[in-house]
């Protein structure tokens, strides 16, 4: 069965035990590098559990600061962030939303301490998906006459590459082909039944819009990260472009 996996961010959680001296299994170090660069040597967490986690960091940062968080998402495309016109490099952000005290807050009893490796593209689908369900408590209505794909998107430079446009047309032909059962997605938990009972509702709206006769496999963080760039993006500039196609009332 082929994977597609073209929009999975790079990111590790590592997370120390309290329990003092406990032996860490070779098999289980994640020892690659990711997001800003830095050498992870702690156990990581995985699968459903750093997903958890994330949830949390997410709604934490955007928190924080909802006007940064716009501010990163309006200068940004699937692919790129334009820390020029955000005037802050990710670091830079991190610390204006406290990442530290998001990870302290979000860490399991478990644990003495987490580090988190991130990056832009960690961070933007997270912010995307808190911004979008502050902003909106029931699904989006899409009104007749809406086009498919938001011509007005932003894109770093005015112009799209390939895989941001492939990305967001993606993204959007999802949202506009199901938008409820994306919200509903979204303001599900990781890991719960509420979450796997919509992945499964769209499922045949993910491989219509896929358009391809490929097996293909999405995880829950794959499909997680495509409706938060698809719902933010039409929530944000949804309006603006229906007035363009002339379908707004």
């Amino acid at each position: 069965m082929k994977r597609l996996a073209i929009f999975v961010a790079a990111l590790s959680i590592a997370a120390v035990p309290a329990s003092a001296q406990r032996t860490i299994d070779p098999d289980r170090i994640d020892r690659s590098q990711v997001g800003s660069r830095f050498s992870v040597q702690m156990e990581a967490m995985e699968g459903d559990e750093m997903r958890i986690y994330m949830k949390r960091i997410g709604r934490c940062l955007a928190r924080n600061d909802r006007e940064l968080a716009a501010r990163m998402l309006e200068n940004s495309d699937p692919v790129r962030i334009d820390y020029r016109a955000i005037g802050m490099n990710i670091s830079e952000i991190a610390n204006e939303m406290n990442m530290s005290r998001c990870i302290g807050s979000s860490m399991p009893s478990s644990a003495r301490y987490m580090r988190m490796n991130y990056s832009g593209a960690v961070l933007r689908p997270l912010l995307a998906e808190e911004m979008y369900l502050h902003a909106n408590d029931d699904p989006l209505v899409i009104p007749a006459g809406a086009p498919v794909e938001l011509e007005n998107r932003f894109f770093v430079g005015g112009m799209a590459d390939p895989i941001a446009t492939t990305r967001a047309r993606f993204a959007d032909c999802i949202v506009y082909n199901d938008p409820v059962q994306s919200h509903e997605f979204l303001r599900s938990n990781p890991n719960s039944g509420k979450e796997r009972d919509a992945a499964q509702a769209l499922a045949q709206t993910f491989g219509e819009c896929l358009g391809s006769e490929a097996d293909v496999t999405f995880s829950l963080a794959e499909m997680r990260l495509y409706l938060a760039d698809g719902l933010w993006s039409r929530s944000h500039y949804g309006q603006d472009s229906y007035a363009d196609a002339g379908g707004a009332e």
